[in-house]
């Protein structure tokens, strides 16, 4: 049971899953690794899944639910700006880096497959990405717990 809670939690917030399978679960580092990873790809491959049918509504439907007789100019607000300036400065390493700490699967899958999805490496690096995040989280929050 414990194994998956912490795969269902890591396929949403992968972050924030690693204090509650060190300290609250008292998992090993393997299991830790194993477990999260896990939850992550399933994240990844369920995320990735949702996004193209969403893109694919989007412009087949969304496009005339938002024509109008006005030329109504975009809001930007804090969120999108800061997306959009992630995106064009940092590009497909950034969102790869950022997605399993700042951004949560999801939403960073969903970048992905909207700028980048034309390009199937990118998914590799969101995997590699996430693993290498396992291991910096699970090393950080084993050597806290062992008082190291």
């Amino acid at each position: 049971m414990k194994a998956l809670l912490i795969i269902l939690s890591s396929t949403w917030k992968f972050a924030a899953t690693f204090p509650v399978a060190v300290y609250v679960f008292q998992m090993s580092f393997s299991e830790t690794i194993l477990y999260t990873n896990i939850g992550g790809f399933i994240g990844i491959l369920i995320s990735t899944l949702v996004s193209k049918g969403l893109i694919k509504l989007f412009n087949v439907y969304g496009s005339d639910l938002f024509k109008s007789k006005k030329k109504i100019q975009k809001k930007f607000i804090k969120r999108n700006r800061r997306l959009v300036v992630l995106k064009n400065n940092y590009g497909l390493a950034g969102i790869a880096i950022l997605t399993p700490v700042l951004l949560s699967i999801p939403i960073g899958v969903f970048l992905n497959t909207k700028y980048y999805g034309h390009r199937k490496i990118s998914y590799l690096y969101l995997l590699l990405s996430q693993i290498a995040w396992s291991f910096a989280y699970t090393l950080f929050y084993t050597a806290i717990k062992t008082g190291i």
